[in-house]
């Protein structure tokens, strides 16, 4: 009998007046975590379908690319472009 005094007001070892707020908590959490990872996958897949289009350029597109980045001359450039259109 003397031991129902100490467990007045708590709840699965909270108090009682503030379990609510954690169930919010549970509450809220179990619905933004699921829009959360769909927004992470979202984000992924946009990222992979970016990375697709920038895969697909033409030869003469990377080429061009080559010569912006100092990667080859112009006489080199113009070596490779009358090979590729060819």
């Amino acid at each position: 009998m003397g031991n129902h005094m100490m467990d007045y007001g708590m709840m699965n070892g909270l108090p009682g007046g503030f379990y609510w707020v954690f169930m919010l908590f549970r509450g809220v959490a179990g619905f933004i975590f699921p829009l959360i990872l769909l927004y992470l996958v979202y984000r992924f897949m946009k990222r992979k379908e970016g990375e697709f289009l920038q895969k697909s350029e033409t030869p003469l597109e990377r080429l061009k690319m080559r010569l912006v980045k100092g990667e080859i001359t112009k006489a080199e450039y113009e070596e490779f472009k009358k090979i590729i259109e060819d």
